[in-house]
């Protein structure tokens, strides 16, 4: 197996499950509660402290959360504690 096909294995190996916005932590981090209570902190999509070119179009566009409301977020397999928010659920 190459390179290639790990690093191809390794973006498709994440899990995504709904969450609810707990708190707002500086540098646009959230702490996320999950179905089973478990709280995790969480970053949206896309969101660096430093953004250059295309980037700062896409920033533009972030949707600002509240606690209460509910996201979908992605996991990783390596740490099942730190998600990244994919989207705002209605």
């Amino acid at each position: 197996m190459g390179v290639d096909a790990a690093v191809s294995e390794s973006k498709t190996a994440a899990r995504v499950v709904e969450a609810t916005v707990v708190e707002e932590l500086p540098s646009l981090v959230y702490r996320l509660e999950l179905g089973n209570k478990a709280q995790v902190l969480a970053h949206g999509a896309g969101s660096a402290p430093q953004r250059s070119g295309a980037e700062k179009s896409a920033a533009r566009n972030w949707v600002r959360l509240l606690p209460g409301d509910r996201v979908e977020v992605e996991f990783a397999e390596h740490d099942p504690t730190r998600g990244r928010i994919v989207r705002k659920l209605s």
